[in-house]
């Protein structure tokens, strides 16, 4: 089976997996959240390869340095944050005690799903917000105009903190988002680099390293972290930046042709790129998202033909390419491209990541929802009540419902439709 999905080393772990790195705090090694040892070396060098002003480890996954960053660089209070964050920013905002106001998607928009001229013109509403928080790249290899939004967040005075957890890669585009103007960045390296799962790196720009020091930092990581990280994993984080500033920009680059060579294909046999109408500058040139009637029934048949994707939802199918995947696996998916043909039996649900329309009412705020004692119900039975978690129908992972909102027949309804037979709410002495 030909892996399209994460991790990147696509189950090449001689390049970055090494036994002989499972070790503990040592003399020679360091600890993470200490500074002046071994450990710090690796992450100075990985900060100038990736072009950051200070880099961290992680051994956590990007969870941790969402964690981080949102502790270090939200202001407290109130956060403009995008919808479509990863289940862990909001987790991250209910233990923070954030407030977020919502910036919806728009998937419609030539300049990705969140554009610049909405975040100014709510921050321009709302004084109060202290922070903006962005996902870019989505799930589906979607960009935002991180520059554009950069500016705005540059002359309110306010930090733009980017979960880039889907690309560690795209500097070899001049697409990294630290590259243009983001204060901090999450990134999931093990998604897309030759990391083991669970490595990621935080990103400073030199404005977030004047600001913040390096024991303040390490010290917020130690509130959120595990006293024992993987050492392997750490060891494959500094693997990965010496593979990067040796010849990781030009192998991406390389992916990227072949991933065209394969969109070409896949245009020829009648499929189309999906979100046509984001200009192609925002979108991850390595990541293919393709069209279908019905996304999890082409899943099933690539799958048939030996290839695995990353994500299939309703409408669409995403295959993440990294420099690992091997010419097999390349022609492989381009036979199964030139091959497909649309009469697979289709649902016909159009695609939507959110309740087509539904936005819903917040009744309590995610701390007093995530918070207080909870209960699991039929799903029937929660018309009216207040989510007490996160309602991530997955793919794509995000919160259809937060902690705290209501959930309305609608909702309940929608989230039945994608499997949802029982649903966490706040115990009714919590209302």
């Amino acid at each position: 089976m030909s892996s399209f999905h994460t991790p990147g080393h696509k189950g090449r772990l001689e390049l970055c997996a090494d036994p002989a790195m499972d070790l503990t705090e040592l003399p020679d090694t360091g600890s993470l959240y200490d500074g002046g040892d071994a450990i710090q070396a690796a992450e100075e060098e990985a900060a100038r390869q990736f072009g950051a002003a200070r880099t961290f480890f992680s051994g956590g996954g990007c969870t941790l340095c969402i964690q981080t960053m949102l502790m270090l660089a939200s202001g407290g209070g109130r956060i403009l944050m995008a919808r479509n964050a990863h289940r862990s920013a909001l987790h991250t905002a209910a233990l923070l005690g954030l407030d977020p106001v919502w910036c919806w998607p728009d998937y419609t928009r030539p300049t990705g799903p969140i554009g610049a001229d909405e975040v100014e013109k709510m921050l321009n509403t709302d004084h109060n917000i202290r922070s903006v928080y962005i996902t870019s790249p989505d799930y589906y290899g979607n960009l935002c105009d991180v520059a554009g939004i950069a500016a705005v967040c540059g002359r309110a005075g306010i930090p733009l903190l980017v979960d880039n957890a889907h690309g560690s890669h795209l500097g070899a585009f001049g697409r990294h988002p630290l590259a243009q103007g983001a204060y901090m960045t999450a990134d999931s390296a093990h998604k897309t680099l030759p990391v083991l799962t669970g490595g990621a790196y935080l990103h400073f720009s030199p404005q977030a390293a004047a600001a913040i020091s390096r024991e303040a930092g390490k010290g917020a990581m130690a509130l959120f972290g595990s006293t024992s990280p993987s050492f392997m994993t750490l060891a494959s984080l500094d693997r990965a930046q010496g593979w990067w500033g040796e010849k990781g920009e030009e192998a991406y680059r390389r992916t990227a042709e072949a991933t065209e060579a394969l969109r070409r294909t896949a245009a020829a046999a009648g499929l189309p790129a999906a979100f046509p109408k984001i200009a192609p500058r925002f979108k991850d040139p390595a990541r293919l998202t393709l069209e279908f009637p019905d996304g999890q029934a082409a899943a099933a048949y690539f799958r048939r033909r030996g290839c695995e994707p990353e994500l299939a939802d309703e409408r669409y199918v995403v295959f993440i390419l990294t420099p690992f995947n091997t010419r097999e696996d390349i022609r492989r998916l381009s036979a199964a491209l030139e091959e497909y043909r649309p009469g697979l039996p289709t649902a016909g649900r159009a695609f939507s990541a959110f309740p087509p329309g539904l936005r819903p009412e917040r009744a309590l705020s995610l701390r007093q929802a995530a918070l207080r004692p909870a209960e699991e119900i039929p799903a029937a039975k929660a018309v009216g009540r207040i989510a007490a978690r996160a309602l991530c129908p997955c793919p794509p992972g995000v919160a259809a419902v937060a902690p705290g909102e209501r959930l309305t027949a609608e909702l309940v309804a929608w989230l039945e439709e994608r499997g949802y037979s029982r649903l966490p709410v706040v115990a009714e002495s919590g209302e």
